[in-house]
Parts: C-alpha cells; sequence; structure tokens
C-alpha cells in the first residue's frame, strides 16, 4: 500500500516518528514523508497527495489532524485516513484507541478502515465573510476558543504541552461567561455558557471528556452545554468530567443532535478540533460516514 505521511515538522516529537514509527511501518508499504513548516501546510499537502497515495496518515496534533481532514474533503477522491498521535492532546485518536506505536500501527493499516462521521460548519469571519469548515472531534463556543486564542500568544520556548497548560489556567480565571443560545430538532438552550461544545469525538481540551458516550459513527453529535457555574463549583464538575462522568446539574445539559445552530448577540468565537475557525452565528451540522479512517 502506498502511504503519504502528512508529518508535523516543527513539533519536538517528530524524532520519535523517525526512530520508532516508520522503520515498522515502512517495513509492509511504501511510506512518503512530507513535513509541514506552518500553519495551512497540512491541508495544502493532503490535497496534495489524496490522489496519490491509498491513504494519508496525519502525524501530530489535534491541528495537523484537522487540517489534514479539510484537505481531503476539498477532493472529491478520499484516500483513506491514519492517525499517528504525537501532538499535545490527541483527543479523536485516544477515542479510538490509536497510540503512537509502530507495532499497534501497522497492525491498524492491516485491517479495512472504518467509515466515519465529519462535522461541517458555516460560520462567519470577523470581516462579516462566510466559512465553511470541517471538524472530526469538537467544536465550541466558550472557554474554548478563548484558550486557544491565549494560547496563540503564549511563547514558542514553553512548548506545545506548556502554552497549552499556561492557556488553560489563564483562561480558566479570566474567561466571561457568553450569552450563547444553541438550537437543535429536539433541544433549546439559552443563557451564559461558560461552555458550549458539539462533539463527535469524547473529549477535547486533553481528556476534557465533555461527551464520554458519543461513537464517531452513529450519525449523531453530543452536546455539551455548561451554564455560568461559580468557579469553585465549575472546577469540581471539571474533576467528575475527566474521570468520564457525566454531571448531573442545573447549569449543566447534554443532548444528542444531527444539526446544531449556534448564536450569540455579540461577537462570540468559534474553534473546532483545537483551531479558531470564527465567530457565531454558526450552523453545524453530521455528514455521515463521510472518511474512512484506521482505528
Amino acid at each position: 500500500m502506498k502511504i503519504t505521511v502528512v508529518l508535523n515538522g516543527v513539533s519536538r516529537k517528530k524524532k520519535i516518528f523517525y526512530s520508532s514509527i516508520l522503520p515498522v511501518i515502512s517495513r509492509a508499504h511504501e511510506v512518503l514523508v512530507v513535513e509541514t513548516q506552518q500553519a495551512g501546510d497540512a491541508k495544502a499537502l493532503a490535497m496534495q497527495h489524496a490522489t496519490s497515495c491509498d491513504a494519508i496518515m496525519a502525524a501530530g496534533g489535534d491541528g495537523t489532524l484537522h487540517e489534514v481532514v479539510n484537505g481531503l474533503l476539498a477532493k472529491p477522491y478520499r484516500p483513506a485516513l491514519g492517525i499517528i498521535p504525537l501532538g499535545s492532546g490527541n483527543d479523536f485518536a485516544g477515542a479510538c484507541g490509536i497510540k503512537a506505536d509502530g507495532a499497534h500501527l501497522l497492525q491498524l493499516l492491516q485491517r479495512p478502515p472504518k467509515a466515519t462521521d465529519i462535522g461541517h460548519i458555516t460560520c462567519r469571519s470577523g470581516t462579516g465573510h462566510t466559512i465553511e469548515e470541517y471538524f472530526i472531534n469538537v467544536c465550541s463556543a466558550g472557554m474554548g476558543p478563548s484558550s486557544v486564542s491565549k494560547m496563540a500568544s503564549m511563547p514558542r520556548w514553553l512548548g506545545a504541552q506548556g502554552r497549552y497548560l499556561m492557556a488553560i489556567v489563564q483562561t480558566f480565571f479570566t474567561h466571561k461567561p457568553e450569552e450563547i443560545s444553541v438550537q437543535a430538532a429536539d433541544f433549546v438552550w439559552h443563557g451564559r455558557a461558560r461552555v458550549a461544545a458539539i462533539a463527535n469525538g469524547q473529549s477535547f481540551g486533553n481528556k476534557i471528556f465533555i461527551a464520554p458516550d458519543a461513537k464517531a459513527d452513529d450519525g449523531q453529535f453530543n452536546l455539551f452545554l455548561g451554564g455560568a457555574v461559580p468557579l469553585p463549583q465549575f472546577l469540581w464538575y471539571l474533576l467528575q468530567i475527566k474521570s468520564k462522568h457525566k454531571v448531573s446539574a442545573p447549569q449543566i445539559a447534554y443532548a444528542v443532535a444531527s444539526s446544531v445552530q449556534l448564536s450569540s448577540a455579540k461577537a462570540a468565537m468559534l474553534e473546532a478540533d483545537g483551531e479558531l475557525i470564527g465567530y457565531l452565528p454558526a450552523s453545524v451540522r453530521i455528514q455521515n460516514e463521510t472518511v474512512k479512517i484506521y482505528r
């Protein structure tokens, strides 16, 4: 099988790929490695190589995976997708049980890839233009995009994990709940939200399990709405959520839907797979079994 690996070329973990993963995979398959150097490269490389291989593997974090998915979906021909989790979060890979281990990945490549759902977002840019984007794991408003925005301004010497942790801490103490409306076929929610998340995967933000029951091939999103809970109480809820427990409280809501509308009276950012996408209002819908993934 011909495989193209789109590798995050600035990741500190790429040495792991070259030393212990590539040698194993290349014993059984013809592998071409192409490295990214800046934002947008993974999408462009996925588009460039989509028609010349049997599978494309995203080697990096959630951002690399997000770009590769969007690159594949820009083409009518879609090779199967593989994931090599080398980032700081890797939430979707974790939900699928995918590990950065050569023998494990080779075993996955020997199985038929599984049809997997993808989320489609229509929102607006800061200047009011329409944006369309795909996501594979979670999109959210509230603390999610605030953390992503803060992480982008952190010094690079902290490393991905350090910048991520600093951004989370800052966001936790500075983010103010935003007035957000959420509407689906059988569900309506309106209020001041700390988090409004639409999940195809089970967790985001490095194992924050907002949707522990989510399945990536059931044609449904799992929704999580966290209201304006006082910070100490929200921290207690967060500890429960990190342990894969659902929170039963008036300010916390869960729902299931295949199409969701998000809106806000004021400018509210939207992120997807840890990448800033645009602003509300947004329409988010499931695309059932859109890609095939080795998982």
